[in-house]
């Protein structure tokens, strides 16, 4: 039997949820906590969904008004995250949707965002409701915890009365009981009627509400379970909140999806998704993945995760600047100290020559890295190497490395840099030459175009990519 069809939501002219086609999937970390780490699951959320031919909307909470407790952190604010949310869609060439919790917000919002969601605790709000409708965005209205489907008519009326069409209206469970929630299936069919499209919220369905004390609980491995649920019975969109470390995450960590285990979750997803829709092949739009060309030229790409092979490389510019990471690049990542309690940090003898040997190149060496200790500032001044920078700048790694190209007049893609983890992500992604040790973050080893060593990080990895820049010289 096939499902009944919702009315087609266009977004920005590029695609349309609902009417029967693909999910569109909805996703990113709950709350914005950094520029670097946003930036990186969006970049690699996008990779993942050209591969498997979904649509994605990048989503991620400037501010998280209704937490457990007064003390729990909140996000950046909505005049930050709304300038990290421009940088994601303007650099990424991603659709915006992000949570509006007070009417006057809907306005500056809009001026970021191609969509504005509704919180499930203020589904009827009628002031809420009707600013977002007024900005002429797609509002996607979660339905609340304590409401029954056929409640969200009045939803749906508020915000037509109010001149909007653009309608989406997510499923996130009800309450059961205390700190619980359980998904009504036969809701989502419920509200299919008003023939507008349905979004199923499949992090948010497993949520044990205050189920912490002064946080939210909740059980992630019952997330693809009730996705699959959900798309037998036919949704339009697929709402998840990803993270790359969750049980670390600001908010809402027990029930965020891993970065790492996204993909195979989305697989199987559309394997239900096609028999449901009885979707095939041919009648899902088909993608196409472009990695940048100067990154690529003469380079051979792992068909695995986009990572350049170091087999007969060729240097694609001339390198000018070659910069290096420290945790976890010039080290191992250890944290070690003294019976005194002072930090240690073991340093590889093999990248300390390595270093000077480039700079014998006449290639310019530095050191960037987030930390500030006096154990750095020493092995720089005994490396005689020409740039460091210590400690947490503003606009991040990568300003300050814009500040070297600007004193040595010269481009980012005449700069070489090798980094570990994500606060390495935006710099790694914008100098011509970027590599990583073996022993990188998944996240850091698929950005497009990187080179992976095969040492890892102490053990000799950034002497391993100087002797291959100076054998390409």
């Amino acid at each position: 039997m096939m499902i009944k069809e919702t009315r087609k939501i266009n977004v920005i002219n590029r695609f349309d949820i609902g009417g029967n086609a693909r999910f569109v999937l909805i996703a990113g970390p709950c709350a914005i906590e950094t520029e670097e780490m946003t930036m990186m699951v969006a970049a690699k959320l996008k990779e993942i969904c050209t591969e498997l031919n979904i649509h994605l909307i990048f989503k991620s909470s400037f501010d998280k008004a209704n937490r457990s407790s007064v003390k729990a952190p909140r996000g950046v604010g909505m005049e930050r995250g709304l300038q990290i949310l421009q940088r994601v869609k303007t650099e990424l060439d991603l659709p915006i949707v992000t949570d509006v919790h007070e009417s006057w917000q809907c306005a500056e919002v809009a001026k970021v965002a191609d969509m504005l969601q509704i919180p499930a605790f203020l589904a009827r709000q009628t002031d809420l409701l009707v600013a977002a409708a007024k900005t002429g965005k797609i509002v996607n209205v979660k339905k609340g915890q304590f409401m029954a489907p056929w409640d969200m008519k009045n939803v749906v009326d508020k915000l037509r009365d109010s001149g909007n069409e653009n309608i989406l209206l997510c499923e996130r469970g009800s309450c059961f009981g205390y700190n619980n929630l359980i998904v009504d299936m036969t809701g989502l069919v419920e509200m299919r009627d008003y023939g507008f499209p349905i979004v199923f919220d499949a992090t948010h369905a497993v949520q044990k509400p205050g189920g912490q004390g002064t946080s939210t609980g909740g059980n992630r491995e019952m997330v693809p379970y009730l996705m699959k649920a959900a798309l037998a019975i036919g949704v339009d969109a697929i709402f998840a909140e990803v993270h790359p470390d969750p049980d670390h995450a600001f908010s809402d960590g027990p029930n965020q999806i891993h970065l790492s285990q996204i993909r195979e979750i989305l697989k199987q997803a559309i394997a239900y998704d096609n028999i449901t829709k009885q979707l095939s092949a041919s009648s899902v739009d088909s993608y196409h993945l472009t990695v940048n060309s100067e990154r690529t030229d003469n380079c051979q790409l792992s068909t695995d995760n986009y990572q350049l092979s170091t087999d007969n490389y060729q240097v694609p510019t001339k390198i000018k600047l070659f910069l290096s990471d420290v945790d976890g690049v010039l080290t191992d990542a250890g944290m070690y100290y003294s019976e005194s309690g002072d930090e240690l940090k073991k340093f590889n003898t093999h990248d300390g020559m390595g270093l000077q040997l480039i700079g014998k190149q006449g290639i310019k060496t530095g050191i960037i890295t987030s930390e500030d200790t006096k154990m750095v500032e020493r092995r720089y001044n005994k490396l005689k190497l020409d740039y460091l920078y210590q400690g947490k700048r503003e606009g991040g790694k990568l300003a300050s490395v814009k500040e070297i190209c600007e004193k040595e007049g010269i481009t980012l893609k005449e700069v070489a840099y090798i980094g570990d983890d994500v606060n390495c992500f935006e710099l790694l992604s914008s100098v011509g030459l970027a590599a990583c040790p073996a022993d990188a973050l998944e996240a850091i080893k698929n950005i497009p175009g990187i080179m992976q060593m095969k040492k890892k990080g102490g053990e000799g990895c950034v002497r391993e990519f100087v002797e291959m820049i100076i054998g390409n010289k």
